[in-house]
């Protein structure tokens, strides 16, 4: 086997390699991005340059357990406002007690005080109502788990609503 020459081709891309700092033979290489005729930049000591691959202190996130497991009696903040939790809160526990029979059960009532008394009485009695049992039930039942706080919300949301939505003047 004899030896060859090598061909334009490959005389070409020998030239374009070793221009860019390709080979044994290669000459110094040229930035692209520096303009001519300006040094190129010093390198850092070999003790100064960090190990290749060697991520920073803050760039990786670093798992932690959540605050709310950590320290006891901290809540997480709410992803609706507080407004509209209560709210839907009591909106749900008025819509449950309408479910339940029990606002047929106050309007009744007031419209029947209304139609024997008068509507200063109806109203008395709504607003009476409402009063006794916010004062009697709902507030010794506010603080128990919130499950059971709804359920025992339901009398109070449905007499506020019995009472919003009456209408002495309807046929």
């Amino acid at each position: 086997m004899g030896e060859t020459t090598p061909g334009a081709d490959e005389l070409r891309m020998r030239a374009i390699l070793k221009k860019r700092g390709v080979g044994p033979a290669a000459g110094p290489v040229e930035d692209w991005w520096e303009p001519k005729g300006t040094p190129p930049a010093e390198e850092p000591d070999e003790e100064e340059r960090p190990a290749p691959f060697t991520p920073q202190p803050d760039y990786w996130p670093r798992p932690h357990v959540p605050e709310v497991l950590t320290r006891p009696g901290v809540r997480m903040q709410a992803a609706i406002a507080p407004g509209t939790r209560r709210l839907l809160y009591n909106a749900s526990a008025a819509a449950a007690g309408w479910g339940l029979g029990l606002y047929q059960q106050f309007a009744h009532a007031i419209a029947d005080c209304g139609q024997q008394t008068s509507i200063g009485g109806a109203i008395v009695l709504g607003v009476g109502a409402t009063i006794l049992i916010a004062h009697v039930w709902d507030r010794r039942t506010r603080h128990w788990w919130p499950g059971n706080a709804w359920v025992a919300r339901i009398p109070l949301a449905t007499a506020i609503l019995a009472v919003a939505l009456w209408a002495p003047a309807a046929p």
